[in-house]
């Protein structure tokens, strides 16, 4: 009929943006894990670095960003902080303006 909507039987799943797939990705961190994405050649072509602030919470926020030279690829080692925030959505939307991909 016209009025019943179609797959009544099966709701559908919310599909997530990338800014909320990036954001769960940040909150499922642990001690001594870390998160990196590639940047294009407009923003320094290095990598954006997220991973968890080891002082928190005595000193500091919750997560930490820094910015990683790549040398042939690979990553040099030697990390610049950029900043830091509790809220993993600000890491994301950084992330996301800046097209970061996810490097492995």
């Amino acid at each position: 009929m016209f009025w019943r909507k179609k797959n009544a039987e099966k709701p559908e799943e919310k599909k997530l943006s990338p800014k909320e797939v990036i954001t769960n990705k940040i909150d499922q961190l642990t001690s001594g894990q870390t998160l990196s994405y590639r940047l294009p050649e407009t923003y320094g072509g290095g990598l954006a670095v997220v991973e968890l602030n080891a002082q928190y919470p005595q000193k500091g926020k919750r997560y930490v960003m820094s910015t990683e030279e790549l040398i042939d690829n690979k990553p040099s080692g030697k990390r610049r902080r950029l900043w830091d925030s509790d809220k993993p959505k600000e890491l994301a939307a950084w992330i996301i303006d800046r097209n970061g991909v996810l490097f492995s």
